[in-house]
């Protein structure tokens, strides 16, 4: 595409160049890091940024070069509609760059990032500046950013997938002899009249039945039970739930905040998505002091238009929507190796302040099988936040 005036003249690096200058990466905030930058060094900017809409946490994003050659990556809320989508990452700015500009800051030229006849982002350069961009560029920078938004999560996806696998081999194999031991502990404790035997017998008898409910979370996270569907309200669900830990909120003075629409219907199994409500908001019921905050939001999501990219879309139908649902806390985050593992069935991350284990990882696997997605943020002013997208008609695969 053409700018309107050419006040420089630049010989762009090839295509070729570009992609060898993104990959091999180790994350997907490092291939947008560099992507980011590649496009600062070809023209010659003092800033630039590339913005979009992340496709499973509903929330803006962007990455910006400051006129200090500095990278500011931040967030923006996902409430923020498709048309303001622009105009609301100058506000959400690092305010610093905005003082060292002129006048009000840059004024920025929006470039569209378009793949498959879908815009998914945009790049943004100083508006005083008019250069031809060719066309490859923008087609490949597209198809680039559009690897760093679902790298990560396919990863994710296949590990905890393996992880059910070998779940399901590990805890059949376990369970024949731990059978054994638990009948034999049974029998030498009928006939033991020694008390201290018959303690440490009581011992090795209380910990294998420990080992098989261990056993037992990790068969229903490799098999979980089939779905029993039936068309709820997702608000009231919310509602029923939270008043179970009406008494923790009030003992401990924690604030309860949100919005919830009143048509959030779906078609679901009302126990299993109870225990991805319950199981988020304990999550964050350990993870924030007396007087903290959370957050439960639950909202219908149109699934059409630009920068709604929809990771479950392939169960909609056109004009379709996605129910959202979004509980979010204050509370102590998550450290750089929870944010790893935090749907690991066998990782715990409880002595840092948030109790893991199997609780996130049943959520994963129930909303999984409900065709939806799971996934978590922690924005710019420090909330962490889960946000679950269902689709509104759940149709067999």
């Amino acid at each position: 595409m053409s700018l309107r005036i050419n006040s420089k003249t630049l010989a762009f690096p090839s295509v070729e160049s570009l992609v060898s200058a993104t990959l091999p990466f180790s994350t997907a905030e490092d291939l947008i890091e560099r992507l980011t930058t590649i496009w600062c060094e070809a023209l010659m900017l003092e800033e630039c940024i590339f913005v979009w809409r992340n496709s499973f946490t509903r929330q803006g994003e962007f990455s910006y070069i400051d006129q200090q050659h500095k990278i500011v990556r931040s967030t923006f809320p996902g409430s923020v509609p498709t048309e303001s989508l622009l105009t609301s990452v100058q506000s959400a700015l690092p305010q610093p760059a905005l003082d060292d500009a002129p006048d009000k800051g840059t004024q920025w030229h929006w470039l569209e990032l378009n793949l498959d006849g879908t815009t998914i982002g945009y790049v943004g350069i100083d508006d005083a500046i008019r250069v031809e961009v060719p066309a490859s560029w923008l087609s490949i920078s597209a198809k680039l950013l559009a690897t760093a938004l679902t790298w990560e999560w396919n990863l994710r996806e296949q590990k905890l997938t393996a992880l059910g696998e070998y779940a399901a081999g590990a805890g059949h194999e376990i369970n024949n002899p731990l059978a054994a031991i638990q009948g034999r502990t049974a029998q030498l404790l009928q006939n033991e009249t020694d008390p201290h035997r018959q303690q440490l017998l009581q011992t090795i008898g209380s910990q294998t039945y420990r080992i098989r409910d261990m056993i037992g979370d990790s068969m229903l996270f490799a098999h979980p039970p089939a779905l029993k569907l039936a068309e709820l309200d997702l608000t009231q669900l919310i509602e029923t739930v939270v008043h179970q830990f009406l008494d923790e909120f009030h003992r401990r003075e924690i604030s309860l905040w949100g919005n919830r629409d009143k048509n959030t219907k779906v078609t679901g199994d009302e126990t299993q998505l109870s225990v991805v409500i319950a199981e988020l908001i304990r999550n964050s019921l350990n993870a924030v002091d007396d007087g903290g905050r959370i957050e439960i939001d639950c909202y219908r999501e149109n699934g059409s238009g630009p920068l709604s990219s929809d990771p479950v879309s392939d169960n909609d139908s056109a004009g379709s929507s996605n129910i959202l649902l979004r509980i979010a806390d204050n509370g102590c985050g998550f450290t750089p190796e929870q944010k790893q593992h935090c749907f690991d069935p066998f990782y715990s991350g409880r002595e840092a302040g948030r109790g893991l284990g199997f609780g996130l990882s049943k959520c994963w696997r129930i909303v999984t099988q409900h065709h939806g997605t799971i996934a978590f943020s922690e924005t710019a002013s420090g909330l962490t936040e889960f946000h679950v997208c269902l689709p509104e008609k759940f149709h067999e695969k």
